[in-house]
């Protein structure tokens, strides 16, 4: 599962920043959007909160919460329900841009950390 959740943390951040890439993920970005969240929830709320004081679960908590932070303004909610709808927009408009910055920045650390070690693990 940190292959998926690192791979998550990559699109959360080529969705977020301008980069070759963007115009192409932007086809897709309500879609990868939920699920590099619903990534993100699973980290923090499953594999973090079950394992928290260990030095892994402590990153999959704190990645888990930046990882739903950063990808709540990506998401495309022009067809979900109304109630869910509502929720997301409170949330996009509330958040101010400087702490969502900051968010990106965080996961950017966070997704250097995973895939360091991912590569350790499977090269070393």
């Amino acid at each position: 599962m940190g292959f998926v959740v690192t791979v998550s943390m990559l699109l959360i951040l080529l969705m977020s920043v301008p980069n070759p890439l963007r115009a192409w993920l932007q086809k897709h970005q309500g879609e990868l959007a939920l699920w590099a969240l619903l990534a993100g929830v699973w980290n923090f709320a499953w594999h973090g909160s079950q394992h928290l004081g260990e030095f892994w679960g402590n990153a999959a908590f704190i990645s888990g919460l930046l990882m739903v932070f950063t990808s709540m303004p990506l998401l495309k909610i022009d067809k979900w329900p109304s109630t869910l709808k509502t929720m997301v927009q409170t949330y996009q408009t509330a958040c101010p841009k400087i702490l969502h910055y900051l968010a990106l920045f965080a996961l950017a650390i966070c997704a250097a950390l995973y895939t360091y070690t991912l590569i350790q693990l499977n090269l070393g």
